[in-house]
């Protein structure tokens, strides 16, 4: 990858191009590193897709891959599956999708990424068990990453429903012991 969000190789037909490049307009003002973004062009499967990863570098993982498909003036967006880039059977509470010309909707999508890389992530650490990662503003979990397999996916869920971060220190986490660490991510 280069270092210009959403680079992509081969041929894009004119709707795909005009998305892409006003969209690219739309991420330069980002503060997020463009390294992670990427633009698969369309194929005889999939449409044109435009997606970008949410990490921590610290812990050096991906949280979650953040996903549009274009197809014609359609656009829906979702958290992807992070090799196939596929949306989800069931949309999740991050899904939206809109309809229009190219340059609308590469404003709905930047708003969109944007809108979820601001979003503040915290990773909270047990000693020598587990971490996950939880966008602070909701307790809600970021991605499907270690956390499922911390505990039950009901326990898990039932603690990010309950739990909430009050100033970077938990304040319920839902029958869990309190973390013995809590880090800013994002």
């Amino acid at each position: 990858m280069g270092d210009e969000w959403f680079e992509y190789d081969g041929d894009l037909g004119e709707t795909e191009r005009r998305f892409v490049e006003a969209l690219r307009i739309r991420a330069a003002h980002w503060r997020a590193s463009p390294l992670d973004s990427r633009v698969d062009p369309p194929d005889a499967d999939l449409p044109l897709i435009a997606s970008l990863d949410l990490s921590d570098p610290v812990a050096h993982c991906v949280l979650m891959t953040l996903g549009v498909h274009l197809d014609g003036r359609t656009l829906r967006g979702d958290e992807v599956h992070n090799q196939l880039f596929t949306l989800p059977d069931e949309p999740t509470k991050l899904a939206f999708a809109a309809t229009g010309e190219p340059e609308e909707l590469a404003t709905r999508a930047a708003n969109w990424f944007d809108a979820t890389l601001r979003r503040p992530v915290v990773r909270c650490e047990w000693t020598l068990t587990r971490q996950i990662h939880l966008f602070a503003d909701t307790g809600e979990i970021v991605g499907d990453g270690d956390g499922r397999r911390f505990c039950s996916p009901g326990q898990l869920d039932r603690m990010a429903a309950t739990g909430r971060l009050d100033g970077g220190r938990w304040v319920d986490a839902g029958g869990f012991r309190q973390p013995d660490l809590v880090v800013r991510v994002r």
